[in-house]
């Protein structure tokens, strides 16, 4: 079953508009707000502060709770027909939103959001196409050496929105760290320097709580670079509704909550350790006897965040420039033209004899 969004006053496509935060009709104008059912929360002994990977949360202690999901049954159909103009639409797999070639409708397909691909979460593109392709002008006029065709009105226009899954994970963490530490000093007695360093055994235990640590589940973007395109602001997690993919392509998810398990722990090992380390201060040695974190999965939430996503192709090399849907962050590497290189290079010559003459003269 194919999810289209019509106008209810013209009949026409409406998309997601990311500063109305509503769907709007191009043809009419006509706004329609996205009714979400109100948020239920899980009753937690502390209250729920979002990871955004950019810092160590307060210590806490915890009650550990776990959501079992009732299994569900699915069945992917390879082939959907559009409701506007009743045209085939064949997609991979992995896509759950996308545009009908033909008619250009707005669609989302059902199968691929129902069931165990129902998503728990949204964040909305908060930055639109034409605010992302300026944000990505304005990035590519630093590259002075890239090729002339790079980021031109054409390749611009070629930007797509894609909301990419990801696992959401609230983990809770018992860690110990059992340390010999040392405190040197330095004085003179006489004719004499005598180094001291008096050892202490410091021992520190701490029960931290992790909130919302993702993780990709995508099977076309690259770990890495999602990584990269950290933080997002969790605040601004919404119900998930399908009136949000309007407009945009979506993906579901590949590897499952099990699966990516593995990865969102050692993100919250690294730094549950680094909050005991940050604990032990004013000592010029630290010898760790014993390190260890228990670390208990509470929580997962499989949710959707907005990712710009724009391709250029260099000389058979194919490369993939990314934004954050929310906050404009880029990642990517400009390509380099030979020729550009060559020009500047010979400006920059070009200008340095012409210094060399001009001191030459002067002195003369």
């Amino acid at each position: 079953m194919v999810i289209d969004f019509k106008c209810p006053m013209c009949g026409a496509g409406m998309e997601y508009d990311s500063e109305l935060g509503k769907l709007e009709c191009d043809s009419c104008g006509h706004t329609q707000d996205i009714e979400s059912a109100p948020e239920t929360e899980q009753e937690q002994s502390i209250e729920v502060t979002p990871f955004d990977g950019s810092q160590i949360p307060d210590e806490a202690i915890i009650t550990e709770e776990f959501e079992e999901k009732e299994p569900s049954v699915y069945t992917e159909e390879q082939e959907f027909f559009c409701n506007g103009c009743g045209a085939a639409i064949v997609t991979e797999p992995e896509v759950s939103a996308t545009h009908c070639p033909y008619c250009g409708s707005a669609v989302a397909f059902k199968a691929r959001l129902t069931g165990q691909y129902a998503p728990d979460k949204v964040i909305p593109f908060m930055i639109s196409k034409k605010e992302a392709q300026d944000l990505f002008r304005k990035w590519a006029k630093n590259g002075i050496l890239s090729p002339k065709d790079f980021m031109t009105e054409k390749r611009l226009g070629e930007i797509t929105g894609v909301y990419v899954p990801f696992w959401l994970y609230d983990m809770n963490v018992s860690a110990e760290a059992d340390c010999l530490c040392g405190k040197k000093r330095s004085y003179r007695k006489g004719d004499y320097i005598y180094h001291e360093t008096k050892y202490y055994h410091v021992y520190r235990r701490a029960y931290l709580s992790y909130h919302k640590v993702p993780a990709d589940a995508s099977v076309k973007m690259d770990d890495e670079t999602m990584d990269c395109l950290e933080p997002y602001n969790y605040t601004k997690l919404k119900n998930f509704s399908p009136e949000y993919l309007a407009g945009f392509q979506a993906e579901k998810y590949g590897p499952d909550a099990e699966e990516l398990q593995p990865r969102a722990k050692e993100r919250v090992r690294k730094y549950a350790e680094k909050y005991l380390a940050d604990s032990i201060r004013g000592y010029s040695s630290v010898t760790y006897q014993k390190k260890e974190c228990l670390i208990n999965r509470a929580n997962e939430f499989y949710t959707l965040l907005p990712v710009w996503t724009l391709h250029y192709e260099y000389k058979g090399e194919k490369q993939t420039y990314t934004m954050n849907g929310q906050t404009g962050k880029i990642i990517g590497k400009a390509p380099v033209s030979g020729g550009r290189v060559a020009k500047w290079a010979g400006i920059l010559y070009g200008g340095s004899l012409a210094i060399l003459a001009l001191l030459t003269y002067l002195v003369i």
